[in-house]
């Protein structure tokens, strides 16, 4: 239980569920609004600018259909990147009109975004908002198409902001409800104006929906234009994400190499392959991706947080807490760079500093279960028994399912404390 429970975490792509069917959202740009209008004026205003994407492979079969927005000021359309992953051809419609695009102008796979530039288009004109001053509780209205049923529009609340994922994901949580075939769609304020695009929704859970902030799709639509040797590169490295997401390493290995074969110099790649030769246990391969990943970026913080990893798994301790160290020098809120330090000195019984590191995880997370769980043997060792029984009580609240594994540890625990 013990071992099981020290593992550290693997940073780089966050394992949220992505797929091309699973969302709904809407999208703007124009003067802001300061007053509320009615979902039936924000759907007459608006709807027409949220249209239908299907991709196709290179034998023309549909691979998948999602939704997208037109900017019609900017003269682009943003969607979700995952829509078009694996694809090598993407088609507009809108009311059973095929519409025209002239290339793709943007591509950020991390943050799931994909741009294209639009021609002269008649769509209205949408509002953008300013994603990050929103608030929990406020209304808002997602727009997408739901299994191709074009302009479906649903109608929730601002739930929470969270950050996701191994890379810090950063999501607006909403509730309106979010469909397969409307990953890409807008999502609005009540007072008309986008505030981004659906992308995700968790499997586990009800009603758990997703939302790329505004400010980040505008500034991957700022980011250049992409060439079509760029384009044939990504694609190999979304099959390689995609591979890793679902537990296929030798796929993953060939497409982060297929990638790496046209942009030796991408310090992310190696990182991304290094993950899957360490959950492998391919130490060596991961400890040569990682490092050539820091030759590269020597501020690759999460390529520094992963050799720290395998410096742990070789029981180099010393080494391990050099690398966790300077990551936090790098960016003092990485908590994994501090779970994953505790868990070294706890390896070295080290228990006061492991300690230490645990509470500013938990300080700033005070339900990772993960830190909860390790803690809770540090505590065990420095006999406070009372603050060790606190934890996995804790864990047993957020994780019913340990509470049977941790009943004789609560128990051991309790006979402790009464009997010091």
């Amino acid at each position: 239980m013990k071992n099981s429970n020290q593992k550290l975490f693997l940073h780089g792509i966050g394992k949220i569920i992505f797929t091309a069917f699973l969302f709904i959202s809407f999208y703007g740009t124009g003067e802001l609004y300061s007053q509320e209008i009615s979902a039936q004026k924000l759907f007459e205003q608006y709807g027409n600018s949220i249209v239908v994407i299907k991709c196709y492979d290179q034998n023309g079969i549909i691979k998948s259909q999602g939704s997208g927005v037109i900017l019609v000021d900017k003269g682009i359309l943003v969607t979700n990147f995952h829509v078009f992953a694996g694809s090598d051809k993407i088609e507009i419609s809108h009311n059973d009109t095929v519409i025209s695009y002239s290339d793709i102008i943007g591509i950020n796979i991390e943050k799931d975004i994909l741009v294209l530039k639009m021609g002269e288009t008649n769509f209205p004109n949408l509002s953008v908002g300013n994603s990050s001053g929103i608030k929990i509780g406020e209304k808002v209205y997602a727009i997408g198409s739901p299994l191709g049923l074009e302009n479906t529009m649903s109608e929730g609340i601002v739930s929470g902001f969270r950050i996701l994922g191994k890379n810090k994901r950063n999501f607006i949580q909403i509730t309106a409800s979010l469909s397969p075939g409307s990953s890409g769609g807008a999502v609005f304020n009540s007072s008309g104006e986008l505030i981004g695009i659906s992308t995700a929704k968790m499997l586990k859970g009800e009603n758990l929906n997703f939302v790329i902030p505004i400010k980040e799709v505008l500034s991957v639509a700022d980011s250049g234009l992409y060439d079509n040797r760029s384009i044939a590169a990504l694609k190999f490295f979304y099959k390689g994400l995609s591979a890793y997401e679902n537990g296929d390493d030798i796929d993953a290995i060939h497409n982060y190499s297929k990638y790496l074969e046209m942009f030796p110099q991408d310090s992310k790649a190696y990182n991304y392959r290094g993950l899957v030769y360490l959950e492998k246990k391919d130490i060596p391969n991961a400890l040569k991706d990682f490092q050539k990943a820091i030759e590269i970026d020597k501020d690759n913080i999460a390529a520094l947080c992963n050799r720290g990893e395998c410096y742990y798994q070789k029981e180099e301790y010393g080494k391990a807490l050099s690398d966790f160290a300077k990551v936090i020098s790098i960016d003092t809120t990485y908590l994994h760079a501090y779970f994953a330090r505790a868990l070294t000195y706890s390896k070295l019984e080290d228990y006061k500093k492991s300690l230490k590191d645990y509470n500013i995880v938990l300080n700033h997370e005070p339900e990772y279960v993960a830190a909860l769980i390790n803690r809770r043997f540090v505590y065990f060792s420095l006999k406070d028994y009372e603050k060790a029984i606190k934890d996995w009580k804790k864990v047993c609240v957020l994780e019913p399912e340990l509470e049977f594994s941790l009943r004789d540890y609560i128990a051991e625990a309790r006979y402790l404390y009464w009997n010091k």
